[in-house]
C-alpha cells in the first residue's frame, strides 16, 4: 500500500438480513485528501462511511488501515448525521468522549474549551444537550469527532443545521485539518455545497459507485491521460470499479465503453490492470486542465 494512503476498501459488499445495501465498493484515502459521497437518500453513504470506520464489519471484500497510533492503528474521528438531545451538558458530554478516547485531564480540558470557541457554541452555563436545536448539537457532534485529532475524519451530513456563517467556519477547519494531512470523507446530498470543499466528489447510487469526479479547482492546469477501454457486454460494474484506481481523477462509464482520466504517472498500472481484468483499450490520449 502506498505510504501515504491510511484508508483503502477493496471491493467491499455490506449485506443487511438478505438486502445488499454496498456491493463490491473500492475505495482509498490518502493523507491531506477530502472526499465528498454524494447520492440521495438510501444509497448506502451512511453504511460506507460506517464501513470505513470500523464500526460496521464487512460482508465480503477487504478493509486495510494504516495510520501513526500504537501498534500503526489508525486514529479515525468519526461524526454520524446527527446526535440524539441527551441528558448531559456539551461539556460533560464531550470529557466523557475525550476519556475514552485516553485524552489526560488538562488536555482535555483544553482541547474541549478550544474546539468549543472555534465552532462558536452558545450554549448557557448547565444547559443540557436535550434543550439543544439542531445546529448546536450538530456543533457538539463535529467537536467529539475531532477530539483525538484524526487522521482520517468522516463526517455524515456535516453540515445539517449549520446556518451559512456555521458553514463557513466548518469550511475553514476542514481545510485547516487537510493541511495538517487529515485525510477527510463528508457524505452529503447537497452536492453543490459539500464539492466545494472536496478534491474528489464520489457519486453513489443503489450500493453502488457511479461516478468519480475530480473538483473542478484541484484540476485547473493539472496533466492527465484519458485511456478508453471497452468492456465485455455484463462487464459494466467491473468497469466502475477501477474509477478509485490510485491516480484516477475522473471515471465515465457507459454501457460497454469506460473513459479514465488519471495521473501521467499511475496510468501505466492502469492500463495494465484493465488488460488483466479482460478489457480491451482503444486509446491512449494526453491533456491538461478541463477533461473532456
Amino acid at each position: 500500500m502506498n505510504p501515504n494512503v491510511v484508508l483503502r476498501l477493496v471491493q467491499a459488499s455490506k449485506q443487511y438480513k438478505g438486502k445488499t445495501v454496498l456491493n463490491r465498493v473500492t475505495l482509498e484515502m490518502s493523507r491531506g485528501e477530502t472526499v465528498a459521497l454524494t447520492g440521495p437518500n438510501g444509497s448506502g453513504k451512511s453504511t460506507l462511511l460506517k464501513l470505513m470506520a470500523g464500526l460496521s464489519a464487512l460482508s465480503s471484500g477487504k478493509r486495510e488501515v494504516r495510520g501513526s497510533g500504537e501498534g500503526g492503528s489508525l486514529i479515525i474521528g468519526y461524526a454520524p448525521d446527527h446526535l440524539p438531545k441527551l441528558k448531559f451538558t456539551a461539556r460533560e458530554y464531550l470529557h466523557h468522549m475525550a476519556s475514552i478516547r485516553g485524552l489526560e485531564a488538562a488536555a482535555r480540558t483544553r482541547r474541549i474549551e478550544e474546539l468549543l470557541e472555534l465552532v462558536d457554541l452558545r450554549d448557557k452555563p448547565g444547559q443540557q444537550m436535550k434543550f439543544f436545536s439542531k445546529g448546536m448539537l450538530q456543533k457538539v457532534n463535529l467537536v467529539q469527532a475531532l477530539l483525538g485529532d484524526p487522521e482520517l475524519l468522516l463526517l455524515d451530513e456535516p453540515i445539517g443545521g449549520l446556518d451559512e456563517e456555521a458553514q463557513g467556519v466548518l469550511a475553514s477547519m476542514l481545510m485547516s485539518l487537510r493541511q495538517k494531512g487529515t485525510a477527510i470523507v463528508a457524505a452529503s446530498h447537497e452536492r453543490a455545497l459539500i464539492g466545494q470543499w472536496t478534491d474528489r466528489i464520489v457519486a453513489i447510487s443503489e450500493g453502488r459507485i457511479q461516478s468519480v469526479a475530480a473538483n473542478a479547482a484541484s484540476i485547473e492546469g493539472k496533466r492527465w491521460r484519458r485511456i478508453v477501454s471497452r468492456w465485455p457486454e455484463g462487464r459494466g460494474e467491473d468497469a466502475k470499479a477501477f474509477a478509485n484506481w490510485p491516480g484516477t481523477i475522473k471515471c465515465r462509464a457507459e454501457n460497454q465503453e469506460a473513459v479514465y482520466w488519471t495521473e501521467p504517472a499511475s496510468s501505466d498500472a492502469l492500463l495494465k490492470e484493465l488488460l488483466e481484468a479482460g478489457a480491451s483499450i482503444d486509446s491512449v490520449a494526453t491533456g491538461a486542465g478541463r477533461m473532456v
